[in-house]
């Protein structure tokens, strides 16, 4: 009897309230960490020592970008009901807090607001970039789960390349877009290139390192992850090796800051959580490098806020 009852505590939804269970399916925390990630990005190389971040042209693109990411969020625990009873069934809320249907709708709403602000901009900026742009974006993250993340690798990559185009997406409405090509090529916009690189790099080993986590319930769902098509063993090894062939590319990124911004070891600093995520990949204690790996993308907005 205690053993059930010690099973059914874990069991229990995190939150009882509808509206709460509502708001934590958005990932709040990964929302406003995207909002300030495009904060600091426009701060620190979009437009260096300029603190306007109240103006329309930057304000409504990190709007944008903050619902669609809200949306996929629900979207993703809307398809994933069956799968996040097993892997995480205290954070499990959509069908037993709050409905599937309510869930759809907010996704449905986040998505309307966000595109009917991208279409604007476009009409706006006589251009269909961030119209074009947001729906690629919005129709990924839909089909994510019922699609991507069926397929080998497709999943981990389709959510990589979402995180990775953030700071190319801050750009939006701060240049003409026919100067596009100019700016990649200047020291600032190979600096931005090179932290979407990083970032993308970082959120596929996250991604792989999650999977890994969640392969009971997601070999039960049919998905077709790393760690369910090569079992554990061999997917700890793929984690280890892509992380040692990450260092000289964090490293290298790290000097290159350095030299160029004139900075010192405070460059580096988003390689002391990466060493983390190393460290405890050694010591397999898988359940705790993904939280390394995040405190990594973090490093990197700490990085940035010495740019500002």
């Amino acid at each position: 009897m205690p053993q059930m009852a010690e099973q059914s505590k874990h069991t229990i939804p995190i939150t009882t309230s509808p509206f709460w269970a509502c708001v934590r399916i958005t990932r709040p925390w990964n929302v406003l960490m995207v909002g300030i990630s495009m904060m600091l990005i426009r701060m620190a190389w979009i437009k260096p020592g300029s603190y306007k971040l109240l103006e329309l042209d930057f304000l409504i693109p990190m709007i944008i970008m903050m619902l669609l990411a809200a949306s996929g969020n629900v979207i993703n625990d809307y398809f994933d009901v069956a799968e996040d009873l097993v892997n995480k069934p205290r954070r499990a809320l959509v069908g037993r807090v709050v409905s599937r249907r309510t869930a759809l709708l907010v996704h449905h709403f986040m998505v309307g607001a966000a595109m009917s602000m991208a279409l604007a901009i476009s009409i706006n900026w006589r251009t269909p970039t961030p119209f074009v742009w947001s729906a690629v974006v919005a129709g990924l993250l839909w089909l994510y789960s019922p699609m991507f993340k069926r397929r080998f690798l497709r999943g981990n990559v389709i959510v990589s390349l979402i995180v990775g185009q953030l700071p190319l997406w801050c750009t939006l409405g701060a240049f003409n877009f026919s100067a596009w090509h100019e700016i990649l090529h200047e020291p600032a916009g190979k600096g931005l290139v090179t932290y979407a690189l990083l970032s993308l790099v970082i959120t596929f080993l996250r991604e792989v390192t999650k999977d890994l986590q969640d392969i009971v319930g997601d070999a039960d769902s049919g998905y077709d992850t790393i760690p369910v098509r090569w079992g554990r063993e061999r997917s700890v090894r793929f984690l280890k090796i892509s992380h040692l062939c990450a260092w000289p590319m964090l490293i290298s990124a790290g000097i290159l800051a350095s030299l160029q911004f004139n900075l010192g070891t405070e460059s580096l600093i988003f390689l002391i959580p990466f060493l983390g995520a190393t460290v405890q990949l050694f010591r397999k204690r898988i359940d705790s490098v993904s939280a390394w790996q995040k405190l990594t993308l973090g490093g990197g907005l700490a990085f940035l806020l010495f740019l500002v």
